[in-house]
């Protein structure tokens, strides 16, 4: 008898799932295909908190007919795993939780669009994804598939989120965006191939930062092939600041590697820009941080910082790059954004520059900059100074004079 009790609660925990079932306690789904069209307000609803879902395998395809495969509101301490959800706008979308946890599922082959240049400021920017957040905190996503459509994880106002060992390469806007998002980890996931237009990106990129989102460490990504590898972008929106990109690999962008703009304080360590049209593209940034990072063999230049201020690089590898090692430069036609037209104050030290193309470093109408401790290899000029540059402190030698 105790044993037929046991086996009866067992079967219990087992649904077979329908369009709009509400879930309200711990359930395992049976495995299987299940064709589940969103009747309007999700094909599944969670609607209790501390419970887990557990797919165990099981398919949700929506056809193609857009909505969501799985809705949340308002929940907390909620478990979602081994599920494959498809055919929908967004695979799962959850509004105003906390404490999520999402892990080993397939959230692929939602709602995609192409051929559209992409406003990376707007909530509402894409036809869809794998999981849209919406002022969510304090959760994680592990292990997780998102691919062929066009956002793998979009989080929109939340918080102390972690994004770890996902695959969200191959969509068509971004793998991951935050949108004024803070305190994040993003690390160890895969999001490269990540384009649009034909391959020319139109802002797409592996990973997104936009519109206020600070504090996040980004480390350890495969965002190469990629609109851009990693964009950090908001010249109509609230900077995003003093996040943390270390160990990432963002080569093979037909436009930026790394481009962080309009923004302060962001770090950038061990990272390999490779192979892009540019390795790293910081217009309108101040107190920008380069450390030990490989840019070599970039089409134009390695690192280009128009209208910036006080940037630091160390410790670099700049090599083979197209036309400038490095180039701070200012375009005094430009005042669009008057409080900002200075290239100022920057710091090269211990950087290592070797054969590219036209020079080393080029300064164009900058002041303040000081070159120490940098070593000069086989290149053409070891720098440049146009326009009205002044007050620069160059203290290399050419490797010619050592």
């Amino acid at each position: 008898m105790r044993r037929w009790s046991i086996v009866q609660r067992l079967l219990g925990r087992w649904r077979e799932p329908r369009a709009g079932l509400i879930v309200t306690s711990s359930l395992e789904l049976g495995p299987g295909l299940y064709f589940l069209p969103d009747p309007g307000d999700g094909a599944l609803r969670i609607t209790a908190d501390e419970i887990v879902l557990d797919g165990q395998g099981a398919i949700l395809d929506g056809g193609g007919r857009g909505g969501i495969g799985i809705a949340l509101r308002g929940r907390r301490h909620v478990v979602l795993r081994n599920l494959t959800i498809r055919g929908y706008a967004w695979a799962l979308e959850a509004i105003d939780c906390e404490e999520l946890l999402i892990e080993n599922c397939d959230f692929s082959q939602n709602g995609a669009s192409e051929g559209t240049f992409l406003d990376i400021n707007r909530v509402e920017a894409t036809a869809g994804g794998g999981i849209r957040f919406v002022r969510v905190d304090t959760s994680r996503v592990a292990r997780t598939h998102a691919q062929q459509q066009d956002v793998g994880v979009d989080a929109i106002s939340c918080r102390g989120l972690v994004i770890a060992d996902c695959d969200l390469s191959y969509n068509t806007a971004w793998g991951i965006r935050l949108h004024g998002s803070s305190d994040c980890r993003l690390q160890r996931n895969r999001a490269h191939h990540v384009n649009r237009c034909g391959g020319t990106g139109c802002d797409a990129a592996g990973i997104l930062l936009t519109c206020g989102s600070h504090r996040n460490l980004v480390a350890g990504n495969d965002l190469r092939w990629s609109g851009d590898g990693f964009f950090l972008g908001n010249q109509f929106s609230p900077p995003s600041n003093d996040n943390l990109i270390v160990g990432n690999d963002g080569s093979y962008s037909p436009n930026n590697a790394f481009e962080a703009t309009f923004s302060r304080g962001n770090v950038f360590r061990r990272n390999r820009a490779c192979f892009s049209n540019f390795g790293f593209w910081l217009g309108f940034s101040t107190d920008t941080v380069l450390e030990g990072n490989l840019i070599t063999d970039n089409h134009v230049d390695g690192v280009h910082w128009e209208h910036g201020a006080r940037g630091f690089l160390r410790n670099n590898l700049i090599a083979r790059n197209g036309r400038y090692g490095v180039a701070f430069t200012l375009n005094p036609a430009n005042r669009d954004f008057p409080d900002r037209c200075v290239s100022t104050s920057h710091e090269l030290r211990d950087n290592h520059f070797i054969s590219n193309g036209q020079c080393a470093v080029y300064l164009l109408h900058t002041t303040g900059t000081r070159l120490e401790g940098n070593r000069y290899c086989a290149e053409c000029e070891p720098w440049r100074i146009d326009g009205a540059s002044a007050e620069n402190v160059l203290l290399d030698m050419p490797s010619s004079e050592r």
